[in-house]
């Protein structure tokens, strides 16, 4: 698979920016020269902008497209329930395509009960989980972890560190969640990290040696008014963080020493984007709760907080105190349902071109330590199965959103991450296969180099 490389053009999609930023909050789309584009109609992994660019998709659009685009699977789906009920009454009167992916789920789930909350985003099905913690403790404080993403509504806005996204919200976030800096992990997989020192990753990046993560947890946890320990088992806009191997088994078990839930933010990890269907399988940790969506969907806003421990709302009287217009909306529970059976289907084959894609990143990273380069920007490899990373954890802040707006004009739509932007982030569909990353690889190498 080749790309003929020709000059980019931006015409028609700054003509749409300038239109969108005359009725947009200007805090929503960042614009710039050469970024972004404007998405006109996409198949697989290849999308096309208005004005006839082609670019290969490393991002599977925030991690949602898992299948792809314009999958026939979810096709079939939309037009099969969109000819039968699209839009029905939430908490009220259910729709079969509800029931049938709540069954799934339950299947699918790790939970010997399960049961869930439906939502629409990833925030709302945060909030149903930390409001379930709380009807199920009886406490109303959370931990969290440094870099976690957990959605910018209120309720998960509060589990945040990025000053980003809590500034102008503090008084309302004050005194309901205590955070925890993220551990060091050894780097096995770099090159020109030699001369980086425990004091530089805890300077520079605020990380911690693990014991000294446990001990900041059991102070918080100590005082019995954490209602839930809420985490990501490998962290997606932190910047494709993997935990060190066996911490989660401590952090759960401290959790339940102190009467305190777990919950997995499975969100952007979920449905097979680490390479088993859930990232928790990792380490074999059932949570108390877990939170998915993005690929759940499969293209449309659908969001699920799943767990066993949902029956201590009570019964209803007739008035959910947790519900919303679009609950369990009937098009969306539909191509979700046939979105995460082709994924269940399908995921020897991604777990079998997972594996491929591994030796890809092995190669890169030994011509990578050929170049001079990796002397001036030392590079750690991230993450698991479709769900990738480039650290430069020596480079400038921003370092990775320059390559990321270089590798747009060149054909591949990637994304800085971390909170640093120092993390070129690469979570493509499931059907990336190691040609295609291969194909992005050469030409990092080749950007870095210059």
């Amino acid at each position: 698979m080749t790309h003929k490389r020709r000059s980019r053009r931006t015409t028609q999609s700054k003509l749409w920016l300038k239109r969108l930023q005359k009725v947009e909050s200007p805090d929503v789309t960042y614009v710039s020269e050469n970024f972004p584009i404007v998405m006109k109609k996409a198949r697989g992994m290849k999308i096309l902008d208005v004005d006839g660019n082609r670019s290969l998709d490393f991002t599977a659009c925030f991690g949602v497209m898992a299948l792809g685009h314009g999958h026939p699977v979810i096709r079939n789906a939309l037009r099969h329930q969109s000819s039968q009920l699209i839009h029905g009454m939430g908490d009220v009167h259910p729709s079969a395509s509800k029931v049938l992916l709540l069954e799934l789920l339950a299947r699918v789930t790790p939970f010997t009960e399960a049961k869930s909350v439906l939502s629409l985003s990833g925030g709302e099905a945060m909030e149903a989980a930390l409001k379930t913690a709380m009807v199920v403790t009886g406490r109303h404080q959370f931990v969290s972890f440094s870099g976690g993403y957990h959605g910018l509504h209120f309720g998960p806005l509060a589990l945040s560190d990025r000053a980003t996204f809590t500034r102008g919200f503090e008084p309302w976030l004050k005194d309901k969640n205590t955070v925890i800096p993220f551990p060091r992990t050894q780097l096995e997989q770099s090159a020109g990290c030699d001369h980086l020192d425990d004091s530089f990753f805890k300077k520079t990046h605020g990380l911690e040696h693990w014991d000294t993560v446990l001990e900041k947890l059991e102070d918080a946890l100590r005082t019995r008014k954490v209602a839930a320990v809420v985490l990501e088992p490998l962290q997606g806009r932190g910047g494709e963080r993997c935990w060190p191997s066996g911490l989660l088994s401590h952090v759960q078990k401290l959790a339940h020493q102190f009467g305190t839930l777990i919950i997995f933010d499975e969100i952007y990890t979920g449905f097979g984007r680490t390479g088993p269907l859930f990232a928790l399988e990792h380490e074999g940790i059932v949570p108390d709760l877990l939170v998915l969506g993005k690929a759940l969907g499969g293209g449309l806003p659908l969001s699920a907080c799943v767990g066993d421990c949902l029956d201590a709302w009570g019964k209803t009287t007739g008035e959910a105190r947790h519900t919303s217009t679009f609950l369990g909306h009937p098009l969306a529970c539909a191509v979700g349902h046939a979105a995460v059976s082709e994924i269940i289907r399908k995921l020897p084959e991604f777990q079998s071109q997972a594996a491929r894609i591994e030796t890809s990143f092995l190669k890169f990273l030994n011509r990578y330590k050929e170049q001079d380069v990796h002397l001036k920007h030392p590079i750690v490899l991230r993450g698991r199965g479709f769900m990738r990373g480039l650290w430069f954890p020596a480079s400038p802040a921003g370092f990775a959103a320059q390559i990321s707006e270089h590798l747009l004009t060149l054909g591949y739509i990637t994304l800085p991450s971390g909170p640093r932007g120092d993390v070129l982030s690469m979570t493509p569909p499931l059907i990336a296969n190691y040609r295609h990353f291969d194909l992005l690889l050469n030409t990092i190498l080749q950007v870095l180099a210059k």
